[in-house]
């Protein structure tokens, strides 16, 4: 909608425009044809993106019919050639059917022919020349802009194909690596478990049988296989959390190496990437501000073939032209003209600064009657190298300055000329550098983008590493060591009750068995967490089995749920069972024969857990625990925004207490 005023407000203006040109030209028979036909090519703008055959058909039938009726649309006014030259870019723009821009090409045909023959502006080969080469280029313009959009389209279509497959990579790479971290887990510590299982298994049978001595150097053995087990998950440990350290990274959106190498080929194929501003070179003395930071297309040598070309058919086209006399002297002249173009690049305000001073000088020296076509070429790509390599400031004042220039230059020398000076020499080619500098900077950008997302999908990969690393870690130690050392403690502690309690004994022999099983299944999960008979996930819910445990290790355990429990997210489920897995095994390793409270409170946006124990040391004193079991706490809490309060209570013992928010409305 505000496009569609936009072009209202725009039409509205050039007709207007338009009108009053022809009340202040001369007073002619044309004047009352000219003001009628005009509305015809300059409202039909409106419609222009909507419809953008129409504007350039209403021009069409405009000038025909001014060709017919005898008016002067074009000649020397400026409204309809801007109503021309925008109709011909929008059609550039947005056409899309090969039909229609074969049509639109054919409007152009009768466009050109029709002011070449019925166009008093035209009185020379090099005007009606002049003129098949500017009506097309807006249309060229246009669709070279649209390519670069389509181009443009594509290419951020590509980055977000090649982000989703960086995240997916990023993923995998994860992956590969909780794979290959439990692997080496699994073949460090399967072996020994494998060995406790089958020891535990045959220790109730000795104890039956009375083989005492046999069935020590089984708990001996089960003690020290645990001891070494728990040695490899903790030297495991200790490398996951050192290289889980590092800070975390945080990779932008974007796109991969491929995307580096299709920008790059867009750049190839269109002119060069700008260097950056800070690298250019600048020009010395007063000129420095004036120079142009960007020094991409061509080669120096593709500008010197350029000047070489234009002066050879300068020197032809003006020895035609000029008496014998006066043939060194144009000589000299076309060399002043063209000679500046070589700087065009650095020194774009300048450049066109010196051509139109030595246009000026030549048109006085030799008093031509017509304004030769090499040196309207070398204002046109003065002005273009202004919009295509300056900054906007110098861009902008080096435009008013060459408008200036070119006016005033035609006013004097070639006053029918005006118009098509401001806008076939000047501001047309002005504005296409524009155009292309934006397109090069953003293709520039694009390949700068490609860069980083290139490196980014490097540390994206490291960051998905880091943290698996650290939730290995936790799972660690939450599960598989913990595990290990409940059957390093049971069989340490067993071993005496052989002689004077062998049923103890027996009962310690089946809960090292099963917590060996369980170990097992745990790295089972590890490797395989997708796996239809992994172990299942651990869960609040199966808090009682937790507490079982912690009985059958001589922890004496009462579990109180309050609230109505609900089935929380995977993350915080798992955080809150590891929470009270932790709490209790260290229950269970430094506070002796304890009691221990388990309680969780389901609320309406939290659940919490609180475990205390009165367990002492052996002075008598409450144990503060330390080590990776809080650090696993803390890190598991702070993951889901929660809070943890760990510490000695009051009244002698240990408590830990946490908070998880659930978020839940």
């Amino acid at each position: 909608m505000h496009s569609r005023w936009l072009d209202v407000g725009l039409a509205a203006t050039l007709t207007i425009a338009g009108e009053i040109e022809v009340l202040l030209a001369d007073a002619d028979g044309s004047r009352l044809v000219t003001a009628l036909i005009l509305p015809v090519a300059t409202v039909s703008l409106v419609s222009r993106r909507r419809r953008p055959l129409l504007p350039v058909a209403a021009i069409t039938v405009a000038l025909l019919a001014q060709a017919a009726l005898g008016g002067a649309l074009f000649g020397h006014m400026a409204a309809p050639v801007v109503a021309l030259v925008i109709a011909l870019y929008t059609a550039g723009r947005h056409i899309a059917s090969a039909n229609a821009l074969a049509a639109a090409a054919g409007m152009i045909l009768v466009i050109v022919t029709t002011r070449n023959v019925f166009d008093p502006a035209v009185q020379r080969l090099a005007d009606a020349v002049l003129t098949g080469i500017y009506v097309p280029l807006p249309l060229i313009v246009g669709r070279w802009v649209r390519g670069q959009v389509a181009l443009q389209d594509e290419l951020d279509l590509k980055i977000e194909e090649l982000d989703r497959e960086r995240r997916r990579n990023a993923r995998q790479a994860a992956e590969d690596e909780r794979v290959r971290i439990a692997s080496d887990l699994q073949e460090a510590v399967a072996g020994g478990l494998g060995m406790i299982i089958e020891e535990a298994r045959e220790l109730p049978g000795r104890l039956a049988a009375g083989e005492r001595l046999s069935a020590r150097a089984s708990f001996a053995s089960i003690a020290d296989a645990a001891r070494d087990a728990l040695g490899d998950v903790r030297r495991v440990l200790g490398i996951l959390r050192r290289e889980g350290e590092a800070p975390p990274l945080t990779p932008p959106a974007g796109a991969s190496v491929r995307v580096s190498a299709a920008v790059a080929a867009v750049t190839r194929a269109d002119h060069a990437p700008p260097a950056d501003a800070g690298s250019a070179p600048r020009a010395r003395g007063h000129g420095r501000r004036w120079a142009s930071p960007l020094r991409g297309g061509a080669p120096r040598s593709v500008d010197q073939a350029l000047v070489a070309v234009l002066l050879l058919g300068a020197e032809i086209e003006l020895a035609l032209q000029v008496p014998g006399d006066l043939r060194l002297l144009a000589a000299l002249t076309a060399g002043l003209v063209l000679a500046p173009l070589l700087w065009r690049r650095r020194l774009p305000v300048f450049v066109i600064a010196a051509v139109l001073a030595a246009v000026a000088v030549q048109s006085t020296l030799l008093g031509l009657a017509s304004f030769p076509g090499f040196d309207i070429a070398a204002v046109v790509c003065a002005s273009y190298a202004l919009g295509a390599y300056a900054d906007r400031r110098p861009a902008i004042a080096g435009l008013l300055l060459g408008a200036t220039g070119a006016a005033a230059h035609a006013l004097v020398f070639y006053p029918s000329g005006v118009v098509p000076a401001l806008l076939g020499g000047v501001g047309l080619p002005w504005i296409v550098g524009r155009i292309v500098r934006g397109q090069r900077r953003l293709t520039s950008e694009a390949t700068e983008k490609a860069r980083r997302d290139e490196h980014a999908r490097e540390q994206e990969a490291r960051a998905a590493t880091t943290a698996e690393r650290m939730r290995m870690a936790r799972e660690l130690h939450d599960a598989v060591a913990h595990s290990i050392s409940v059957i390093a403690i049971q069989a340490a502690g067993a071993e005496p009750l052989v002689e004077r309690d062998r049923e103890r004994a027996a009962q310690c022999a089946v809960l090292i068995e099963q917590t060996a099983r369980e170990a097992l299944a745990e790295l089972g999960r590890l490797l395989h967490p997708l796996r239809p008979d992994a172990a299942p996930q651990p869960s609040l819910a199966r808090v009682a089995a937790l507490a079982e445990r912690a009985r059958d290790a001589g922890v004496h355990v009462k579990v109180h749920v309050e609230g109505a429990p609900v089935a929380l997210p995977a993350g915080i489920d798992l955080a809150a069972y590891r929470i009270v897995q932790e709490a209790l095994t260290n229950t269970s390793k430094h506070a002796g024969n304890a009691r221990a409270d388990v309680t969780v409170r389901y609320e309406r946006r939290a659940v919490e857990i609180e475990i205390g124990d009165d367990g002492r040391g052996p002075d008598g004193q409450p144990i503060d625990v330390g080590g990776h079991g809080i650090v696993g706490m803390r890190e598991r809490v702070a993951l889901y925004g929660g809070t943890l309060d760990v510490g000695g209570r009051p009244g002698g013992g240990f408590r830990v207490h946490a908070r998880l928010p659930i978020g839940r409305p």
